[in-house]
Order: structure tokens, then C-alpha cells, then sequence
């Protein structure tokens, strides 16, 4: 693997050594064992409907309900001017949960950093999931969401997709299939954690079973539902298995022991091969998408403001190269 795209970050505060336990002992297990039936999905569910009404949202922002192409979600701004900011960007954001739970609320804290850090507006989209829709009808929403916003963005050519988990997923298969449909495309890709890969079986075993928040388990009995139906996914299924033609400048991270890491790390060999931009970050002693616990682990803060760094170059390459 080419490692002039990838940064290694070997230390871990003792905050993130807790929590990396704390998840492994009394998480992971509760989730091996979860049912994977409706009830189990709903009862999940209702994680944003609790986080939504026990977590204050930040008075340093502004917070409002929006919708993009049909899409419902929160639009998140700061009011206060920030040095260096993305000048007339947008950021979309897809929330992680496996498909099946989470939402903008469980997600809030991240998505204010990223408006802080960048000075750009947030869209934080709370896309359909199992067992509403499968995996096709979430990417067809942040489709959806994403074809409005490049009308009513500032500025089309310099809207940022990110996503964690899933919701890197989300992200990577709109700059996928933007390219596919011949309109723009995002300035840039922030995928935190990202799963780029819904073949369970290909997936290193060594990773799966260090994860330490992630049970291969549980994935495994909720995956038949990710593709219930007849409507196939549009393009790659396995955004690591597309053309890396088709993406922009994209930024990434894992965990040193996740599920996504191997994958995370074959998509950036595939671009970097290509002569396409990519920033990879692997992280020891971290959790799945730790990112989500932004204002709360300094790693969390660290990476996201990495992650808006990478988004202002990719802009200004974007602004020089027109």
C-alpha cells in the first residue's frame, strides 16, 4: 500500500482507551444479541428520538428543520465567522447506523463541529432506512437530497458529501453516481469510518473479530434485510469496486481494528494508483466512526478539523483548476 496517502496516528488519550473498553465489554455484546426483527429495528429507532431530547444543541450554532428533494433533515449554521473558512461551500452529511437506526440528532454534535471548524452550512439528512426501504431506496434519497442542493448552494461546485459508516457509504455512491449521470460532482468526499464494502464475507476475519464495537454477528443477520425487495442498488454495490475515475478528493480514516479499515485501506491504494486525491488517517485505539463523539474525544476534534483542512484544499484545487 502507498503510504505517502496515509497517515498513522499511534497515540490515544485516555479518554479513547476508556471508551474503546467500556464499548468492547458492555456494547458490543448487547448488540450481538439484539434482535434483528422489526421490533429490534424500532426499539433501535428510537435512539434519536431519546439523544434528541437529552442532548442540548450547542447555542453556538443555529439549527433548523429543512428538506432537500423530499428529504427531511437539519441545516446547521454558524453565525460566527471563522478563520480561513470554506467560502461559499455546502456540506451534505449522511449519518452512520448500519441502515437501520440514528439520525441527525444522534449525529448533531459531529455536524456542528463540522460547521465551526468550516464556517459552511451543514445539511444533516435523515434519509429512509430497513425496514422503510433497503439499501437502493437510502441512495436514492441522498440522491435526491443532493441533486436539490446543487440548486439551491451557493456555489454547486464546491459542495462537500461526508458521511460516516453507512453514511460513507451514502456519500461515496453520490460522487459515484453523480459522475455516472453526468452532473457535478462534490468538491470533495469526507468518509469517516466509511463502508465501502456490503459483502460481509470478503471482509478480513482478523478485523471483524478485533472490532471493538462492531459484532460481524449481528451484521450478518440484519444484511439479508439491507437488500429485501426487487430494486438493485444504482451502479457499483461496492463503491471500492468502482472506476476511482469517478471520484473526487477524498478523505477517509479507520480505526486500527474495525471492519472497514481493510477496505478503507484498498480504496485509497485504488486511487492513489489512479492519480486521485486521497488523505487516509488510521487511528490506534479507537472505535468505529469515532468521529460521532465530537466535542466529547479529542480525537474525535482532531480528525474533523483534518477533515475540513483536506475539504479547503480540494476547493481550492477545484477554484484553480476552472
Amino acid at each position: 500500500m502507498r503510504t505517502d496517502a496515509v497517515t498513522w496516528h499511534d497515540r490515544s488519550s485516555r479518554v479513547a482507551l476508556i471508551l474503546l473498553w467500556v464499548v468492547r465489554i458492555l456494547f458490543k455484546p448487547i448488540l450481538s444479541l439484539w434482535p434483528s426483527n422489526d421490533f429490534g429495528i424500532a426499539v433501535l429507532g428510537r435512539l434519536s428520538w431519546v439523544v434528541d431530547r437529552i442532548t442540548p444543541t450547542p447555542r453556538a450554532v443555529h439549527v433548523t428543520q429543512t428538506e432537500l428533494g423530499g428529504v427531511p433533515g437539519e441545516r446547521i449554521i454558524s453565525p460566527k465567522p471563522v478563520d480561513d473558512p470554506l467560502e461559499d461551500a455546502t456540506i451534505l452529511y449522511f449519518h452512520g447506523g448500519g441502515f437501520i437506526f440514528c439520525g441527525p440528532s444522534t449525529h448533531r454534535q459531529l455536524c456542528v463541529q463540522l460547521a465551526l471548524d468550516s464556517g459552511a452550512p451543514v445539511y444533516s439528512m435523515d434519509y429512509r432506512q430497513v425496514p422503510a426501504v433497503p439499501i437502493a431506496g437510502s441512495v436514492q434519497d441522498a440522491m435526491n437530497a443532493y441533486t436539490a442542493l446543487l440548486e439551491v448552494a451557493d456555489d454547486p461546485t464546491r459542495i462537500v458529501v461526508g458521511g460516516d459508516s453507512a453514511g460513507g457509504y451514502l456519500a461515496a455512491k453520490v460522487a459515484e453516481l453523480a459522475a455516472r449521470r453526468g452532473i457535478p460532482r462534490p468538491a470533495a468526499v469526507i468518509g469517516y469510518s466509511p463502508l465501502l464494502n456490503l459483502d460481509l464475507d470478503k471482509h478480513d476475519p482478523k478485523y471483524m473479530a478485533r472490532d471493538a464495537y462492531l459484532p460481524i454477528k449481528a451484521l450478518g443477520k440484519i444484511r439479508p434485510r439491507w437488500f429485501a425487495g426487487e430494486e438493485a442498488i444504482e451502479g457499483e454495490m461496492n463503491p471500492v469496486d468502482a472506476d476511482p475515475a469517478l471520484f473526487p478528493p477524498m478523505f477517509m480514516c479507520a480505526a486500527e481494528y474495525e471492519l472497514t479499515r481493510p477496505d478503507v485501506e484498498i480504496m485509497t491504494e485504488h486511487l492513489a494508483s489512479a492519480g486521485r486525491s486521497v488523505e487516509t488517517h488510521l487511528w490506534r485505539g479507537q472505535i468505529h466512526a469515532w468521529p460521532v463523539l465530537a466535542r466529547a474525544l479529542p480525537e474525535a476534534m482532531e480528525l474533523i478539523g483534518l477533515s475540513t483542512r483536506f475539504a479547503r484544499r480540494a476547493i481550492v484545487a477545484v477554484d484553480d483548476a476552472a
